[in-house]
């Protein structure tokens, strides 16, 4: 049987990383390593699934601690001695009581603070392992556990499936570890198998528990693990799924459909795609939770929450947003957008009406929807949260229904970017905040090369939409930094579609390995060459290549470097495009000196007014400052110099200061004592 390889895969895994010859303690290093909230996106989850039986209904459960008048940690520490005598003792029936216990604190409950602690607790403690060690024990006594006369061990089996169930719903942590020992591809290995996939779900209770048991444990992965979307796909994920789509069990389907909706591309989509139906049903079952108790849809047993983040990776196909719309989508994320609901579910409809807006029918639709204009202007402006304020304003950008005004648009950029009109143009990295460190790397690198880089973490603070437009506006170039994540993001999106429009010069950077860019952004970037940054060992020459494409635009100081280029070589006639900066030796092939400069005896009585800035000085002020610094013999060397560029060279020593000692020993000829006195000269400016 496949799952049988759990046991040893977990096992071999260990062995491998030195750690433990036991699954048991390799797994519980995993799950006592991480924190289980570290996800901010899923922090407001406040329910997971139970076993079901007969009927699709969510049963309501009496909270422990009112029947039983226990303590929390009564409860806690019940529930980590069951688990810990679960993984010592040999698994047997007789354990069964003990997996119900557990199980029974994993459902519904009101106490939504408590149902957390309990998670994390029956997390950490290792129930992970215990159901290892479950499918272990059933399957290696018996191959036919869905037998009659196994009704015992299946009910065992179903207990720890569904404690799994419920635990993926909240935990982060659980999702990865699953990962990490190939369940996703276990699981899918069994719905492809035919003792599930021909079986009829409407008669057999017991096919149809695991059918959507499995489904529910791989959403949930999928949902918590947004980079397990290759392993899905690697595992045959597509056409498995796709075929629990013609089933007639609707909740099946649909829990399905979610899946794919977070692994399929825009070709694919349109496979499944045949019919409305499933989208249609979907949308049913997000209005039936908001006419639920906490937005809770007990028929079908779903969340609002759960059903709108599968909506919006549905959404991210532009031949889905229009019949999505049609379908009555609209109406019911305004309702969902209204204060009364969670943080997490603001945040989704949000989202959900952002990426809707960018299909041109929806603008109309969502303009004449009655109350949708009104909603997402209350919560641009008034939301504590952040991700529900940024997705608001995106949605009315793309809508024409942006709040800002012009004079305020400069506001939103830091003090450095926003001084004056005349900013000198920039490489702008466009990307995804899950490539964020990659493109760290990647803006130090080119800020080594010269290159003046804006990059959101370093030049954005108050309206961050306003910020990028304004910073697609003063781009020479925009680096769009193409990945999964990028394509899904309305952000990225809006980004992309604004460089678009004001026809800024693209270059194509592919993040992810393998990605194809597909729909609005294989539109967009079109026959470009693209540069591979995905491979984490061609990284150098890549960059190098990118460098050769960037050239001159979006240099930092290009001025400066002429200036320099200029004065070593005497010319005052000189351009950036007539200077071969690549060859050195070039630098000193004219002898012509201008006759218009000054000479340093013409200024020998001047002097600069007390307390005024540097950055208004004259090239005759910095004349004479070098004079006073003992510098004189560098005059003619900075004569294109006036006080702004020499504030500009002073910021150059800060941000690449590499670049900055270059210039000073090769292109300007410095001695290390003149470097010395320059150095410490230029830090006393103000």
């Amino acid at each position: 049987m496949p799952v049988l390889a759990i046991y040893y895969y977990c096992r071999n895994m260990s062995r491998e990383q030195n750690v433990q010859t036991e699954c048991n303690d390799s797994i519980m290093d995993n799950l006592n390593t991480c924190d289980l909230l570290t996800s901010c996106n899923h922090s407001q989850r406040n329910s997971v699934e139970s076993i079901e039986q007969d009927t699709d209904t969510y049963p309501k459960v009496v909270d422990s601690l009112s029947k039983e008048n226990l303590t929390s940690e009564d409860i806690l520490a019940m529930l980590n001695d069951r688990i810990q005598s679960l993984l010592k003792c040999n698994i047997n029936v007789d354990k069964l009581k003990d997996l119900e216990f557990i199980q029974q604190h994993t459902r519904y409950s009101s106490d939504v603070a408590l149902q957390r602690r309990i998670v994390e607790r029956i997390v950490r403690s290792g129930i992970a392992h215990v159901y290892l060690r479950v499918w272990q024990t059933i399957l290696a006594a018996s191959n036919d556990y869905l037998s009659p006369e196994n009704i015992d061990s299946f009910r065992m089996l179903q207990t720890a499936l569904s404690i799994i169930w419920n635990c993926t719903d909240k935990s982060v942590t659980l999702c990865e570890s699953l990962v990490r020992v190939a369940v996703v591809n276990l699981f899918l290995s069994e719905l492809a198998s035919p003792s599930l996939f021909d079986a009829d779900l409407d008669v057999d209770d017991s096919r149809r528990y695991l059918v959507k048991a499995y489904l529910g444990v791989l959403h949930n992965i999928v949902r918590l693990c947004p980079d397990s979307r290759k392993i899905y796909r690697s595992a045959n994920a597509v056409p498995v799924l796709q075929a629990y789509l013609d089933l007639p069990q609707g909740l099946v389907r649909t829990k399905a459909y979610l899946i794919l909706s977070y692994i399929v591309s825009e070709e694919e989509n349109d496979i499944i795609n045949a019919t409305d139906e499933n989208l249609a049903y979907i949308v049913e079952i997000l209005k039936a939770a908001l006419e639920g108790e906490n937005h809770f849809a007990s028929e079908y047993a779903f969340w609002a929450a759960e059903i709108a983040c599968g909506l919006n990776h549905l959404a991210v196909n532009d031949s889905n947003k229009s019949t999505l719309c049609h379908l009555g989508l609209l109406p019911l994320y305004v309702k969902l957008l209204k204060d009364t609901s969670t943080c997490e579910e603001q945040s989704l409809s949000a989202a959900g009406l952002w990426i809707l807006s960018f299909h041109p029918e929806n603008k109309k639709h969502m303009i004449l929807e009655p109350g949708c204009i009104e909603v997402l202007q209350h919560v641009a402006c008034s939301s504590t949260m952040e991700s529900v304020c940024r997705s608001a304003r995106g949605a009315l950008w793309v809508l024409g229904k942006n709040l800002s005004k012009p004079n305020l648009v400069r506001a939103s950029l830091s003090k450095n970017e926003a001084k004056s009109d005349d900013c000198k143009p920039h490489v702008m990295i466009s990307y995804h905040w899950g490539s964020q460190n990659m493109m760290i790397q990647l803006r130090d690198r080119l800020m080594v090369e010269g290159y003046n880089v804006w990059m959101d973490i370093d030049n954005m603070s108050g309206s961050t939409l306003e910020a990028m437009a304004l910073a697609v506006e003063r781009a020479a170039v925009v680096l769009v930094c193409m990945s999964q994540g990028y394509k899904d993001s309305p952000s990225c999106r809006t980004e992309a579609e604004y460089t678009y429009r004001l026809r800024k010069d693209i270059i194509p950077l592919v993040l992810q390995s393998g990605y194809v860019p597909d729909g609005w952004l294989g539109i967009l970037v079109g026959t470009r060459l693209y540069f591979d940054l995905s491979d984490a060992a061609s990284v150098d020459t890549q960059i190098k290549r990118i460098v050769k494409e960037l050239g001159h635009r979006g240099k930092i100081f290009l001025d400066l470097a002429t200036s320099l280029e200029r004065n070593q070589l005497g010319c005052t006639c000189a351009t950036a495009s007539s200077i071969d900066f690549q060859n050195p030796e070039s630098w000193n092939t004219c002898d012509v000196v201008s006759q218009s400069r000054p000479s340093l005896g013409s200024m020998h009585c001047y002097s600069t007014q007390p307390g005024r800035s540097a950055a208004t000085w004259t090239s005759r002020d910095v004349a004479m400052w070098l004079e006073k610094m003992q510098l004189a013999h560098l005059t003619q060397r900075f004569q294109d110099f006036d006080g702004s560029l020499l504030i500009q060279y002073k910021k150059m020593s800060q941000t690449v200061p590499q670049f900055f000692y270059h210039t000073l020993e090769d292109k300007l000829s410095m001695s290390l004592v003149d470097i010395l006195r320059f150095t410490s000269a230029l830090d006393r400016l103000t």
